[in-house]
């Protein structure tokens, strides 16, 4: 007969497992953690520069200063307002509660405000909802980093803010 080898055992159970390595969870709370600091700190910058720019357009009381009509021609306020009295003085306010106002029309404020809320998209654009359920963007202009200007169409016109 022939002998038998008597099995042999096999090297890996011979050596003693590994216990699975505590670094691999440490690793995971590290990126975990320096991912949500990441975001926070974005989210933080984000809303800092949102009030920043925020404050700008608070800061001031807006008042026309030239229109342009449809062919891109400069025309008189007293046009904008559909009279030949031109001493009308007409405004746009913004509030730090994200509301506005917008006076265009000859009388006073109170007979031809447009009010609604806004939200500043970027450095050049302003988003207005306006309270009757209509909304438009504002064009920002800005020199120097600074506001300078907000340009938006009212009617057939094109009108130009500044402080």
């Amino acid at each position: 007969m022939a002998k038998k080898k008597p099995k042999k055992s096999s090297a890996k159970s011979n050596q003693p497992q590994k216990k699975q390595s505590k670094k691999f969870p440490i690793i995971i709370s590290i990126i975990v953690l320096a991912i949500i600091t990441a975001a926070t700190t974005l989210s933080i910058v984000s809303c800092s520069s949102q009030q920043k720019r925020n404050n700008e357009l608070c800061a001031y009381q807006w008042i026309p200063s030239t229109a342009k009509n449809a062919s891109g021609d400069e025309v008189e306020m007293s046009e904008i307002y559909n009279t030949n009295y031109t001493s009308y003085q007409g405004s746009l306010t913004f509030n730090e509660d994200g509301r506005f106002s917008l006076w265009l029309s000859p009388g006073t404020s109170d007979d031809g405000t447009h009010t609604g809320s806004f939200t500043v998209n970027s450095d050049d654009e302003i988003e207005a909802y306006f309270d009757d359920g209509t909304n438009t963007k504002f064009k920002v202009e800005r020199k120097n980093g600074s506001v300078n200007g907000i340009i938006i169409n009212y009617t057939d016109y094109e009108i130009y803010f500044t402080h």
